[in-house]
């Protein structure tokens, strides 16, 4: 094996590409598998964007990170530009754009075992690609578990379908739910055969340990923020109405129905809450919160840097979640997080610091804590203050450095 290089799939620009831009910087990188990439240093490339309307080059911007040379990108263009499609058609079944997807990260997982294997390197396979890759490459390698193990939420998301039927849009969309039991399978197969994992927090690293795997074979590797994107405002006032803000797709994963059971336990406070997400569940859910609640589905990134900059709280009460990076946007924006502990919460802040963490499905504890917040306005300035202080900890470059580092162990290890 040649140990001094590894291959690495996933779909999309996923992590902002952090984690290939990290093996890349350090020298470890062999080739990034993907579905599509825009080579944004190229001159053609260059050349069509100033032909093209601002909307799409911002799309196609998206898909490219400036550290990545393109001899180190590997596309399957194909397969990933009719998943793109299909998954954007409104008149396609989603039983059918469930099909199309699967099958593009398939080919992209057994494209990168196959490379792995012809080279002689390393694999880091993200999930959802994993049980290609793996068995294409016929050797022990690297997950990294983006959800909390597959059973696991399958659990979770089965006991909010059981409380929460008129919810049944959203949470039988959810993977764990949706695909047909081979496929779940695989998952499931894909979590238990790789030889380390890497996590984003604490909760999901608990998820495998209790389906079998070694606690030793985990590393937890907190995702990083943009530090000078978010930030918070320089000139920020408290209005008479406190300010709640959500965001993120608006459905029963995230706990919505638990935060709207907060707000009429807090019925009489004089409170606004904010949601800025692709919606999802049915909207009937909000009718009777009309006059507290402002939807908004779609925020350009300036927009939603000034949401988080002018709330005074934000409140993620999700159900099952891999990390939530919505919480550290709004840690660097010096606002305080109440979150629960089935999130990246427990790994980010310390509770009744930089914000609150409770247990998930409780409304009650939610509104509680939303309730001292709106009652101590100076303890909330210094808690923002401590927000921004934590965020300062996470940059991308440190997520970057470790990546580097775990994946360098690992690669000393199989030599």
């Amino acid at each position: 094996m040649n140990s001094s290089r590894v291959v690495v799939v996933h779909g999309g620009a996923r992590d902002n590409y952090q984690l290939a831009l990290a093996l890349q910087e350090c020298d470890l990188l062999e080739v990034l598998v993907t579905d599509l990439f825009w080579p944004a240093k190229a001159a053609w490339a260059q050349w069509l964007e100033g032909k093209l309307p601002p909307a799409l080059k911002s799309l196609l911007r998206q898909r490219s990170q400036a550290g990545l040379p393109a001899h180190r990108i590997r596309q399957a263009p194909v397969s990933g530009f009719i998943a793109h499609i299909v998954d954007r058609l409104k008149f396609v079944p989603f039983s059918a754009k469930r099909y199309v997807r699967r099958w593009s990260d398939g080919r992209l997982g057994k494209m990168a075992g196959r490379i792995a294997r012809a080279r002689r390197c390393g694999l880091v396979s993200y999930s959802y690609y994993g049980f290609q890759a793996f068995e294409a490459y016929g050797n022990a390698a690297t997950l990294f578990q983006l959800h909390p193990h597959p059973e696991t939420m399958r659990r979770i998301l089965q006991t909010e379908l059981t409380e929460h039927p008129e919810c049944a849009t959203s949470l039988t969309s959810e993977w764990e739910l949706a695909l047909p039991d081979a496929d779940f399978q695989r998952l499931v197969s894909e979590s238990a055969s790789a030889a380390r994992y890497l996590v984003a927090s604490s909760f999901t690293r608990q998820s495998l340990v209790e389906h079998g795997v070694s606690p030793d074979a985990v590393e937890v590797i907190p995702y990083g923020i943009d530090l000078d994107r978010f930030h918070p405002s320089t000139s920020k006032v408290r209005g008479e109405t406190f300010q709640l803000l959500f965001v993120g797709r608006i459905n029963q994963r995230k706990g919505l129905s638990y935060l709207l059971e907060a707000l009429r336990l807090l019925d009489g406070e004089d409170l606004h809450l904010t949601i800025c997400g692709r919606v999802v569940d049915d909207l009937k859910i909000f009718e009777p919160f009309a006059q507290q609640i402002t939807i908004r589905p779609s925020v350009s990134a300036e927009d939603l840097v000034a949401a988080y900059q002018t709330a005074d709280l934000f409140v993620f009460p999700s159900v099952g979640e891999g990390f939530g990076q919505v919480l550290l946007e709004a840690l660097a924006c010096g606002l305080p997080v109440l979150t629960t502990t089935h999130t990246a919460g427990p790994d980010l802040i310390e509770d009744g610091v930089e914000g609150f963490l409770v247990p998930p499905r409780r409304p009650d504890l939610l509104a509680d804590r939303i309730r001292w917040a709106m009652t101590h306005p100076e303890d909330l300035v210094s808690m923002a203050h401590q927000a921004r202080k934590k965020a300062l900890s996470f940059p991308w470059s440190a997520f970057r450095t470790r990546c580097c580092t775990a994946i360098g162990t690992v690669l000393a290890q199989s030599e």
